[in-house]
């Protein structure tokens, strides 16, 4: 628990999770691939996204480690664009209207007509009272785009836009065993060759996606925070959509404590198959999904 940072207010505790390098934000190839100025734009207003509130020039810096100057540069250029107001009162700045509708759209695409996704994910929370997590498969990384933080006394924050390696929480890996192994090994063959990357054994790995595959479910523990851990089920999507994953994650001796619990709580909650399910020509092959061949059956062998 060393790296993490405890705020305690009312006798509840929060611990939020570092981000532990820049690699686990941007992807395989780190921020060196990544323009600087773009990135940083990118970067404030994921902090907005997260803080929620309005903020001044010492606060994004301080949080984001920028130099003030390039800091303040920045903010007045998206106050110019209209992405930013500034409040006089206080000297800080915030966001408009233009900033929240950058990405309505995509969310509108993929889920204007899947609101039992949305559904499922608030039962999961009223059930567990942990930290659920959606999560999207992005290339060979993985975005949480949808969190609901836990009610629990204790509990783990994750910020949502978080990006992780595909291969290290379960979120990804449950997405992992819907490929083949040599589509597996392909990838884990290129991570092993850049030298950014801590080497993944792929015997070890590939039996740990056919026991995914068998089970219906991944568990992780402590791959990216320690102390913590994640039981993570893919979602069954048709058409389109790009593939997607559910999980219950907290701290790691009450979700050991309650494992089959919580398992059990998420086959039923995700028995049917969501993404599509009102196309009819989609829900008639629902066997044909990704993963909903062993997840389903599990299931209904647990139920």
């Amino acid at each position: 628990k060393s790296n993490m940072i405890p705020i305690c207010m009312l006798e509840i505790h929060i611990y939020i999770m570092p981000e532990i390098n820049v690699a686990l934000n941007y992807g395989t190839f780190g921020m060196d691939r990544v323009v600087k100025s773009a990135g940083r734009v990118l970067e404030i207003f994921e902090y907005f996204a997260h803080r929620q509130s309005p903020a001044t020039v010492s606060d994004v810096a301080n949080a984001l480690e920028y130099p003030i100057s390039s800091t303040s540069v920045l903010l007045k250029s998206l106050l110019s664009m209209g992405y930013l107001e500034y409040l006089q009162d206080t000297r800080s700045y915030l966001p408009t209207i233009r900033f929240a509708l950058l990405g309505t759209w995509m969310f509108e695409r993929l889920f204007s007509d899947e609101e039992p996704v949305l559904h499922l994910m608030d039962e999961l929370q009223l059930q567990t009272s942990e930290t659920i997590v959606l999560a999207m498969k992005h290339g060979w990384s993985l975005d949480y785009i949808r969190v609901l933080q836990s009610i629990a006394p204790v509990r783990f924050e994750i910020r949502p836009g978080s990006r992780r390696p595909i291969w290290l929480p379960a979120t990804g890996k449950v997405l992992l065993a819907q490929l083949t192994d040599e589509a597996v090994t392909g990838l884990l063959r290129r991570l092993n060759s850049e030298p950014e990357n801590k080497r993944v054994e792929i015997e070890p790995f590939l039996k740990e996606m056919a026991q995914i595959r068998r089970q219906g479910y991944a568990i992780s523990e402590g791959s990216v925070v320690p102390d913590t851990a994640m039981f993570a089920m893919a979602l069954s999507v048709q058409g389109s959509h790009r593939p997607l994953s559910v999980a219950v994650s907290g701290p790691l001796e009450r979700m050991r404590r309650n494992k089959e619990k919580t398992l059990l709580i998420m086959a039923q909650t995700l028995k049917d198959p969501i993404l599509g399910a009102r196309r009819a020509s989609d829900a008639s092959n629902a066997e044909d999904a990704p993963m909903s061949h062993y997840r389903q059956g599990w299931v209904r062998d647990t139920l």
